[in-house]
């Protein structure tokens, strides 16, 4: 049986930490009431593989809030999920049935940060409108009483004066909400907050006009719509990869169209999976089977650049949520991997060992190619960091006992791609005329 909302015969749903002593809270102000046309919560709509009221709750931590309280008439799976998110992190979480029950829970200095039910904002679109010169202020947002969003939701977002409507965002010092003990029970919260925040002179911050026509303001209506934002933000995530590196470009485009699922955990378990077939293929080289080796490495950095381009989406999508992703040191230890793969492979080739500098021609070829990858333009780059592409095409090679001079040669070319390139900086640096 789900805990009972506070007013309900428990004081508070929150485990994480209290106020001390005169400490003034930046709280947030949640609410999961409204319905969307086809009769579902606004809140629970899934939005980047969790509810909108999940992402709004994430908003709100991000931006400094240590307690979130949410209004709501059920105890639904998304306030359940919102309390274990807030106080998983350390902050304070109340939910409430009504807003009679503010005045107990927040002081006349405490900051309220309130977000309209079911609206979903890109961060830092949220957070220049509500701060100043990178500091939280008293305001309240605006559009443009004109804009589609207020003509299509006049309810939601509300008319201040002729030329302006509420964006559904305001910050204000939290004295008013004293009020709400002597305000009739049955009013709505949200609207009220927002009147008495205008009677005590918070003054209004328009929208800047390219956030508002770029769609970073969403009011979630339905699953069509935020699945065509969660789209932006998943492209977002990603700078698309040349067909000369098809290994790289066909990962971003599984991790694209598997996005949003399993993006908290997808990236690590891709990565031990990489992990996992890359030590396997380099033992099997090491034992002298080269080909079958080196065919698993290659699969194993398939599966280490799809771990990087899902982490680049969870980073795009989750914001600062997002499980932080070690990118640049597990692409070193894949590389280091490859390497002694490689090396194994034309050691032991057909199970009999031969000379150490052949064994040397692996890591060789592994540092010239990324040597390559800095120094070429972004076709020629795209091939040289295309290591499942390389592995497999060594695979192959190896396949015919040819594993050592196709080293030697796809070394080769990378040094030249270096060497055209460190050429080319030298001559424009001569024809450059000094002043």
């Amino acid at each position: 049986m789900p805990p009972p909302l506070e007013g309900e015969g428990r004081k508070s749903v929150a485990k994480g930490p209290q106020r001390f002593g005169d400490k003034t809270l930046r709280t947030a102000l949640l609410a999961s009431l409204d319905h969307d046309d086809d009769g579902s919560l606004r809140a629970g709509l899934l939005f980047g593989g969790r509810s909108v009221l999940a992402w709004q709750g994430e908003t709100m931590r991000a931006l400094g809030c240590e307690r979130v309280i949410c209004l709501t008439e059920r105890f639904g799976e998304e306030i359940l999920s919102l309390q274990r998110a807030v106080e998983g992190g350390g902050g304070e979480f109340h939910a409430l049935r009504s807003g009679r029950q503010l005045p107990a829970l927040v002081r006349a200095d405490d900051e309220l940060i309130v977000l309209l039910d079911g609206l979903v904002v890109d961060r830092a679109v949220l957070q220049a409108a509500i701060s100043s010169e990178g500091v939280l202020a008293k305001g309240v947002a605006t559009l443009p009483a004109g804009h589609p969003l207020a003509q299509a939701h006049p309810e939601v977002f509300e008319r201040i004066d002729r030329e302006r409507a509420w964006a559904g965002a305001l910050v204000m010092h939290a004295a008013p909400v004293q009020q709400f003990a002597d305000l009739p029970a049955d009013g709505a919260t949200v609207p009220l907050l927002l009147r008495l925040a205008l009677q005590s002179g918070t003054p209004c911050r328009a929208l800047a006009p390219e956030a508002i026509s770029a769609g970073e303001w969403l009011l979630a209506g339905s699953d069509e719509a935020l699945a065509a934002r969660e789209r932006v933000l998943i492209d977002s995530g990603l700078v698309d990869t040349p067909w000369t590196g098809p290994g790289l470009a066909l990962a971003q485009q599984i991790a694209r169209r598997l996005a949003p699922r399993g993006l908290s955990a997808g990236p690590f378990v891709g990565a031990g999976m990489a992990l996992i077939l890359l030590v396997t293929g380099t033992v099997l080289a090491g034992f002298g089977f080269g080909p079958a080796g080196l065919v698993l490495a290659a699969m194993g950095a398939f599966a280490g650049v799809w771990s990087l381009a899902a982490a680049r989406i969870a980073r795009g999508l989750l914001g600062e949520t997002a499980r932080a992703f070690p990118a640049a040191r597990f692409s070193g230890i894949c590389d280091i991997l490859a390497s002694a793969a490689l090396g194994l492979a034309a050691l032991f080739s057909n199970g009999d060992a031969t000379g150490p500098a052949i064994g040397a021609l692996g890591p060789l070829t592994v540092g010239l190619t990324r040597l390559a990858a800095r120094a070429a333009g972004p076709l020629a780059r795209a091939f040289w960091k295309d290591r499942p592409i390389h592995l497999a095409g060594l695979a192959f090679a190896a396949g015919f006992d040819l594993l050592a001079p196709a080293l030697a040669l796809f070394g080769l070319a990378a040094l030249v791609q270096s060497l055209l390139h460190s050429g080319s900086e030298q001559a424009n640096a001569d024809l450059t005329i000094p002043r």
